[in-house]
Order: C-alpha cells, then sequence, then structure tokens
C-alpha cells in the first residue's frame, strides 16, 4: 500500500525554483509579499485538484502571473521532485477576481494533477 503523500508542499518548491515571486503554499499569511502565487489543494477524488492563485497589486500582473505557474507545471511538471507526475492540465482557463478581504487583484484557476507517491 502506498502512503498518502500532501502534494502543496513539492508543487510550492518546484514553482518556487523556477520563478521570482514569492509562492505561498495552503493559504496566503496576513501579509504576503506581492505578488504572489498560493498552491492548494483543492480535492479531487482519484486524482489531485489543485487551485493556482495569484494575488498582486493589479489585475495584469496577477493574471500574467497565474498563466506563467499554470504554463510551467503543464509543461516541466513531470519533474516535480517527490512525485510521480502522469499528467497534469489545467481545468480551467485563468478567471480574473478582485479579494473582498484584502481588495487585492487575484486570478486564479483549476489544474488537474494524476499522479503516484514516490
Amino acid at each position: 500500500m502506498i502512503d498518502y503523500l500532501d502534494v502543496v508542499p513539492l508543487v510550492r518548491k518546484f514553482i518556487d525554483d523556477l520563478i521570482d515571486e514569492k509562492v505561498y503554499g495552503s493559504s496566503f499569511p496576513s501579509t504576503p509579499v506581492l505578488p504572489a502565487v498560493l498552491v492548494r489543494n483543492m480535492g479531487g477524488s482519484d486524482y489531485t485538484r489543485l487551485q493556482l492563485l495569484a494575488r498582486a497589486n493589479d489585475d495584469i500582473t496577477a493574471m500574467k502571473l497565474v498563466i506563467k505557474a499554470m504554463n510551467l507545471l503543464e509543461r516541466y511538471g513531470a519533474n516535480i521532485v517527490g512525485l510521480r507526475v502522469l499528467w497534469i492540465e489545467k481545468e480551467t482557463a485563468p478567471i480574473a477576481s478582485k479579494d473582498d478581504d484584502t481588495g487585492k487583484f487575484e486570478a486564479w484557476c483549476y489544474m488537474r494533477m494524476e499522479h503516484l507517491e514516490q
């Protein structure tokens, strides 16, 4: 039997190694460095659904950042250390929004990842 593995720290580190912007896992701190990307697990039954959420001071930067992270995962996700990624693709196109609590601009998307724990 293979033990369950939380993929968020592995995906967060992978993206963090490839981009200059700050990358957080699971939740933003109370005073995040912006622009930043958040990686969190949003469920899935026999796969993992990840949400990538970029937050910035303007809408264009947020959208560009989430697209950058999404493209990196689609292109190079098989290289995530600690996982055997079989497939990773976007489930939704990036969506722009604004966080009600902070007033900061956001863009987010869902990614579907099929993997095996190593």
